[in-house]
């Protein structure tokens, strides 16, 4: 059965629900905290439902509520949360997203934390240098910067994300 948020546009002379922009999920994620209130452990409980729908605005929403959302109501530091719903290869671009919207309300995780990631596999190491890379390379630790590079890209828009935030690094370390 499809979501409703899928049949919207089917069932609706209103705009399509796919491509909403992220001020209007900003709006939508202060709305569910702001109505949850009281109830984070429900809303919590549901963000791997969320996560597995897929979608670009699902993941991205899920990465604001993750964010924004009491650790003590995750049940764990937010991170481990996080990567708790990176089962299987969602791509670069939904972890990117979630690890921005994660970064905007906390600090990135720590190098030993990225480094036990990095151990698991070759996947999860390019995981954990999205991560990464998600943080601003002027304050990359030497072990944060060793991990980007080390990771092996699988993809061409890895590829180049990794020399765009390498030569932001090293322009940051000149200056």
């Amino acid at each position: 059965m499809r979501h409703h948020l899928d049949r919207y546009d089917e069932v609706s002379s209103g705009p399509s629900a796919h491509g909403i922009d992220d001020e209007d999920l900003r709006a939508i994620a202060s709305f569910l905290l702001t109505s949850a209130e009281g109830r984070w452990r429900r809303l919590a409980r549901s963000l791997p439902h969320l996560w597995r729908r897929g979608g670009r605005e699902h993941r991205r929403l899920t990465g604001m509520l993750l964010a924004n959302l009491p650790e003590d109501v995750l049940g764990d530091d937010r991170w481990t949360v996080f990567t708790s719903l990176l089962q299987s290869d969602v791509g670069l671009s939904p972890v990117a997203d979630a690890a921005e919207e994660l970064r905007r309300a906390a600090d990135g995780p720590s190098d030993a934390w990225l480094e036990a990631m990095a151990a698991q596999s070759t996947l999860w190491t390019r995981y954990a240098a999205v991560i990464v890379m998600t943080g601003e390379p002027s304050k990359a630790s030497e072990a944060s910067v060793g991990l980007v590079e080390r990771a092996e890209g699988a993809t061409p828009m890895f590829d180049r994300l990794r020399e765009r935030w390498m030569e932001r690094h090293l322009d940051s370390q000149r200056g």
